[in-house]
């Protein structure tokens, strides 16, 4: 068996959405639906998402926050941004709301799940890895069947340990899943003997209960929704 230092600040990867949406009534007011397919400028010329679904509306589960900290799907997967966040994105964020969007929430936006955001210069601080770079932590103990050990911790923020480690990765865009092999970046969330259709639809539960905080499962038709939505689009 291999022995070496798990490095405990890595960058990781998610293909799919994060969970959850940001309004009052479970709207996410902020995101218009109708303006999602339309070329987006960005810095080599232009971007345009299609669907083999066509539209949809603003009710629709990828939209809603169904989680209970404000978060939707849409809130880190952005269609104007390929279908996920970018650190200059997350800055004027930040400005607009003063860190309160539910874009920063302590149980993946900030350093530490003990962070400090009780005012907006600590805000500031608490989320330094998501404003300067756009990632998002995600706490992960050492897999029991791991060909490594982990030899030292050095956390600036204080909280990792062999317990559960500080991951930090970039959500990846939520287009083109009809063409994946395996969900999530280690393939965790590829189960034996499922369908691509049922591990996303699964992933997209996992994502809600984390990364929205949800308070329930997605309903089978919730689901269903949701990974039939991300595999109808290409860019």
């Amino acid at each position: 068996m291999l022995s070496r230092t798990y490095l405990v600040f890595c960058i990781c990867m998610s293909l799919a959405a994060c969970g959850g949406g940001d309004s009052s009534n479970g709207k996410n007011r902020a995101f218009d639906t109708s303006t999602m397919f339309q070329a987006f400028p960005n810095s080599t010329g232009s971007l345009r998402t299609v669907s083999s679904k066509g539209a949809v509306s603003a009710d629709h589960p990828f939209f809603l926050s169904i989680g209970t900290n404000g978060r939707a799907c849409v809130t880190c997967h952005q269609p104007s941004l390929d279908w996920t966040i970018t650190p200059s994105f997350v800055r004027e964020r930040f400005d607009a709301t003063a860190g309160t969007d539910p874009l920063f929430r302590i149980v993946d936006g900030s350093n530490s799940p003990n962070a400090d955001v009780s005012t907006e210069q600590s805000r500031r601080i608490a989320y330094s890895m998501l404003l300067n770079k756009g990632l998002i932590r995600v706490g992960m103990p050492i897999p029991a069947n791991a060909e490594f050990t982990l030899e030292v911790v050095d956390d600036p923020y204080g909280f990792a340990s062999a317990k559960e480690l500080s991951l930090f990765r970039r959500p990846l865009p939520s287009t083109n899943l009809k063409f994946l092999t395996t969900v999530m970046w280690d393939g965790r969330e590829s189960l034996a003997n499922q369908t691509l259709h049922d591990n996303l639809g699964q992933q997209s539960n996992d994502a809600t209960r984390g990364h929205a905080q949800g308070a329930r499962d997605l309903t089978p038709d919730e689901r269903n929704q949701i990974v039939d939505f991300e595999t109808s689009l290409v860019n």
